[in-house]
């Protein structure tokens, strides 16, 4: 006997979802960590539509995002919306990359003194940038690329200088005067991002309003 195609339409996983397993896993830990206050976000609602949906919309994540969100989920006082918990997953990420860098400090060539040397020309150097041409791309571009130019991880301070930058009404007048739309999107999801977090941990934005 052949199904109904509707039914079997219904019931199909989507081709650009993240894997069904990966969310009846996320949504067992959600369950397990919030009870029925998990549930009730989806009281009345098909819950097959709703994993779904999640499905489409958290293979928009990279799978860093999605593993800083899920080891920090705790985090989270009450059960998240979808939108909520994509931006936990962004800004865990965006702060496990600023806590794993000073992996440097274990290098033997570099001391103390050395460290505070470069950091002294780094910050001259974005001064002068800053001080000559008004932006703060530079941040956003650091980011980005989540690296220095030579392959190594972001020094912590370097990563605090320029969420500080991104932050500011500098950074924001980069992301309104982006002319780039894709650019633009992303300058943009960046620096909320940004926000979101300082926000979070009580930190002052720098001129942001």
């Amino acid at each position: 006997m052949s199904s109904n195609p509707v039914q079997q339409s219904e019931s199909a996983w989507p081709a650009n979802a993240i894997p069904e397993r990966w969310v009846e896993a996320l949504f067992d830990a959600m369950s397990a960590t919030y009870g029925t206050r998990f549930a009730d976000l989806w009281r009345g609602a098909k819950i097959e539509n709703i994993k779904r949906q999640w499905g489409v919309e958290l293979a928009r994540l990279t799978s860093a995002q999605m593993k800083a969100g899920r080891e920090t989920m705790t985090d989270l006082e009450r059960p998240p919306t979808l939108p909520e918990f994509m931006a936990h997953c962004r800004r865990a990420r965006l702060e496990a990359v600023a806590t794993q860098a000073p992996q440097l400090e274990h290098n033997p060539s570099i001391t103390p003194e050395k460290a505070e040397a470069g950091m002294r020309t780094v910050r001259s150097a974005a001064a002068r940038v800053v001080k000559k041409v008004l932006t703060a791309e530079w941040a956003f571009k650091l980011l980005m690329r989540g690296k220095t130019e030579s392959g190594k991880p972001i020094p912590f301070e370097v990563v605090r200088c320029a969420s500080d930058a991104i932050s500011s009404q500098a950074g924001k007048q980069i992301v309104d005067e982006c002319q780039d739309p894709e650019l633009k999107a992303e300058y943009a999801e960046i620096r909320q991002t940004v926000v979101d977090g300082y926000r979070a941990r009580g930190t002052p934005l720098w001129g942001n309003k």
